[in-house]
């Protein structure tokens, strides 16, 4: 209450007093138009800092299914690119009481992870995580009906599992970078960065015509990079091996000598776009005429190195070793997503979500993935997997 209130509130609730002020009618009047000047002020003071904030804080938590369940909701309006309501919440524990931790979504909304190295999959039919009964010592994969994985031991086979049950893919030594499943397929690089696929859970075969290491795969279509060429970006079909087009590197991918260090890059590709991310920028590429658009920047990652020494059949080394960013890209069939271990002490997992559509994006902590028309991310202490609008 201010004082013109707190005066006539006085005046009024005085018993005694029978005949107000002459000039209360006046002063009453005068302090009406004071406070809602300074409301006004104070509504528009409140305003402009909610944009401020809006601005400086790229997600908001917003509260939805009841029981205290949270869900990531960007300011620029993530209900408005996935399906929120229906969107289902991935346990953070196993049925063991033990953490879990995703690394992989399939076009088909399957989850594939570990806790430790035991394998867990879980889909967007809900309920808990179930066993797969087997370890994997590296990043598994999944697909429709295809669930595939390295072995633990230390010729690194790479197992597969589909509806007729377990099958090794590669013999031995076959995993040398990353794994994608998209059409039923598998592919990937050995370790010496030969690209290799697979048929479902059947042996896998070098792709003829491929040279370079696999940096990206949409089925049929394998994008593998040679950077020592300034027209080092080849898309090969993996199913006729035929060499589909031939570009130069991606922009900001330099050409390396054998003097240079390795330049950390990743890329990743839907039927319609081919993403990247190099020194911290996020493009993309429209497949049907390679018209790059520049998209937002994405949080820092640290660097991992993998690979190891080959023992060749002469008695010579090969020395596979060779850094990575610790970092993965994802994209669906609309959104892309990056998720990357941040360096230091206290290191968290930062992603950023974009929508190359609109031009929506939001960053936030947690990880991130996109595949087919689904997006899997943290939400909260846990995940939450929704349809992409």
């Amino acid at each position: 209450m201010d004082e013109v209130e707190s005066r006539l509130g006085a005046v009024l609730g005085d018993p005694g007093r029978t005949v107000p002020p002459a000039d209360l009618a006046d002063r009453v009047h005068r302090g009406v138009a004071v406070r809602r000047r300074r409301r006004r002020a104070l509504a528009f003071a409140a305003a402009a800092c909610a944009v401020a904030l809006a601005a400086a804080v790229p997600v908001a938590w917003q509260e939805i299914g009841g029981q205290g369940q949270t869900v990531a909701n960007s300011v620029n309006g993530l209900g408005d690119l996935v399906d929120l309501p229906g969107s289902a919440a991935l346990p953070a524990k196993t049925t063991e009481g033990a953490e879990f931790f995703p690394e992989s979504l399939g076009e088909d909304g399957s989850v594939l992870g570990r806790s430790r190295k035991k394998l867990w999959e879980w889909g967007p039919e809900g309920g808990p995580l179930r066993p797969l009964g087997a370890a994997s010592g590296a990043t598994p994969a999944t697909g429709p009906s295809v669930r595939v994985w390295p072995g633990t031991n230390i010729v690194t086979p790479l197992y597969c599992r589909d509806r007729n049950g377990t099958t090794p893919v590669m013999p031995e030594n076959m995993v040398g970078t990353s794994l994608w499943v998209s059409g039923g397929t598998i592919v990937g690089s050995d370790t010496t960065l030969r690209p290799w696929a697979a048929k479902g859970c059947t042996k896998g075969a070098a792709v003829p015509g491929a040279a370079g290491e696999a940096v990206a795969f949409s089925y049929p279509d394998l994008f593998v990079a040679d950077p020592s060429k300034a027209n080092g970006l080849r898309q090969v079909d993996v199913e006729s091996g035929a060499l589909v087009a031939e570009r130069p590197l991606p922009e900001g991918v330099n050409v390396r000598t054998s003097a240079d260090r390795s330049q950390l890059w990743l890329g990743a590709a839907n039927r319609d776009t081919f993403a990247w991310v190099v020194d911290g920028v996020l493009r993309t590429a429209d497949r049907a005429d390679w018209r790059v658009t520049e998209g937002p920047r994405v949080p820092p990652a640290g660097e991992i190195i993998v690979g190891g020494g080959t023992q060749l059949a002469d008695g010579r080394t090969f020395n596979a070793q060779y850094p990575r960013l610790y970092a993965r890209l994802t994209v669906g069939d609309r959104l892309i997503a990056y998720s990357g271990l941040t360096p230091g002490e206290g290191a968290s997992w930062q992603s950023l979500v974009y929508d190359p559509r609109s031009g929506q994006s939001f960053a936030f902590k947690g990880l991130a993935y996109a595949a087919g028309d689904w997006l899997l991310w943290n939400d909260g202490a846990s995940y939450r997997l929704a349809r992409v609008r």
